[in-house]
């Protein structure tokens, strides 16, 4: 089972040895508005030496934090941008829709509208690389192209999830949930496999050779997948972050004020700087130093269990700003994108829809449905310990798939039409593709904290998903046989 790296690790340890604590003021002292205690560091009632200041404007360790708070909180909303706070209250599934009540009906139209064009595109790029992989004395089967692209784009979008939520949160959901996870296909690894495992093609070799062709397959698809989620993330860093001004301008993130001991001090506000990072308790002689210092003044209290801060009216919050025009940019490009499937279909080639038009048009629904299930995935017990949401999205895909296999391979010829034929494997490449990921299974595999709960949820799904293709694929083969393939 792959871990972090230990590098990002180390991060998270350093940030939190340099992120400054209050700490109770002497007898007698009163604190105001305008001033405070001195801020030393502690850990169990110790002190520690000063933190190093260059640490916090250094863009390499604030990216290797803010990557690794990413892929440890999958489970975040996509509408949020990643920032420094406490671990709890637990976050929530990263690919789930925003609760209603947090945005408005047009953002969260974007969200889901925004994934027919993103799956569509997923799909046609699974199906190119697909066929750009199949040539004769190829040396790695062609569907592994497309599993390590899509973790690509999946490990460079979670690197640069702040700044792309800073722009315009469904952007986030279109690249992650849409084209990462349409390139990407739990369901036809699933199948593949176990043709594998089964000598579906009749070579000429014994029952331990097809187990140790079967085995290469699976854990080579998981390698990859792992492997290119961290190439993903090595190019982000590579390229500079995103214009500020697609960024928006400076914000204060106006968070629930936090009563320090029993002193009535309230820790101000924090800032977050031009790239959506928060900065990392930077108190030098600095303008963000002094803008934090007089919105906490105005916004402390003393004397008062707990209070929670107005959110300034400069403040752009990407969770409930409305954004009418870019929602319905967003929700026109799914009539658009479906419409001209539509007339690709009667108007283009008739080979095309075979090969691209039918999994396109069956592609939205797959995304849509997985985007929905994962909904699922925070709520408790399953939260952190099994994404129940994606797994029943694999499973699903898994068992639709191995049917539209054996569908396709009738034994008495001439028995499927062609436009029956077009639409089973519509639904294999299109809507099975789309509806099952390996991108974002690979991701949560990463971020489940205990290795028991990382065995039993990938253990688990690749050992029932099997099992679904051995009863389907296998019984149907060891019984009636199959015939050619309709096309």
């Amino acid at each position: 089972m792959a871990t972090e790296p230990s590098h990002s690790l180390n991060a998270v340890d350093a940030a939190r040895d340099i992120t400054p604590k209050r700490v109770p003021t002497q007898s007698g002292q009163r604190l105001t508005p305008g001033s405070s205690p001195s801020r030393v560091l502690t850990r169990d009632n110790t002190r520690d030496p000063a933190p190093d200041p260059s640490l916090n404007q250094d863009p390499n360790f604030i990216r290797i934090l803010s990557t690794q708070q990413s892929m440890s909180a999958v489970s975040e909303d996509p509408e949020l941008p990643s920032e420094a706070r406490p671990p709890s209250p637990p976050p929530r599934e990263g690919e789930a829709p925003p609760p209603v009540e947090e945005v408005t009906l047009s953002r969260l139209g974007a969200h889901y509208s925004g994934l027919v064009l993103a799956s569509m595109a997923g799909c046609l790029i699974r199906l190119g690389l697909t066929a750009l992989g199949t040539y004769d004395g190829h040396s790695v089967y062609p569907l592994l192209w497309a599993q390590g692209v899509g973790c690509g784009v999946m490990g460079f979008a979670l690197d640069r999830k702040s700044e792309i939520a800073k722009i315009y949160p469904p952007i986030y959901t279109f690249l992650t949930t849409g084209v990462a996870g349409s390139i990407t296909t739990f369901s036809s690894w699933m199948l593949e496999s176990f043709l594998s495992f089964s000598n579906q093609d009749d070579f000429n070799r014994g029952g331990l050779y097809d187990t140790v062709d079967g085995l290469a397959y699976s854990f080579s698809t998981w390698l990859v997948a792992l492997a290119a989620v961290d190439v993903g993330l090595h190019f982000s860093s590579i390229f500079p972050p995103l214009p500020t001004r697609l960024q928006g301008r400076r914000v204060v993130a106006e968070l629930r004020a936090v009563k320090v001991e029993a002193d009535g001090v309230t820790e101000p506000p924090q800032e977050i700087g031009e790239a959506g990072r928060p900065t990392l308790g930077d108190t030098s002689t600095s303008s963000s130093s002094a803008t934090a210092t007089s919105r906490g003044a105005r916004l402390s209290t003393r004397g008062t269990p707990s209070t929670r801060t107005t959110p300034s009216p400069r403040t752009r919050n990407p969770l409930t700003g409305a954004t009418p025009v870019l929602d319905t940019l967003f929700i026109s490009s799914a009539f658009a994108s479906y419409l001209i499937a539509l007339l690709l279909y009667f108007l283009g080639p008739r080979h095309w829809r075979h090969e691209a038009i039918f999994p396109m048009l069956l592609s939205p629904p797959g995304a849509i449905l997985r985007f929905a299930l994962a909904r699922i995935n925070p709520k408790q017990p399953f939260i952190d310990r099994f994404p129940l949401g994606t797994f029943i999205a694999n499973m699903l895909a898994t068992l639709v798939v191995c049917s539209t296999y054996v569908g396709m391979r009738p034994v008495s010829v001439g028995s499927t039409s062609t436009v029956r034929c077009n639409a089973l494997y519509g639904l294999e490449e299109g809507f099975c593709g789309c509806l099952s990921t390996v991108s974002t299974f690979v991701v949560e595999a990463r971020a489940i904290k205990k290795k028991r709960w990382k065995w039993i949820y990938v253990g688990g799904s690749v050992v029932l998903g099997h099992l679904f293709a051995l009863a389907i694929v296998g019984g149907t083969r060891w019984t009636r046989g199959f015939g050619s393939v309709c096309a």
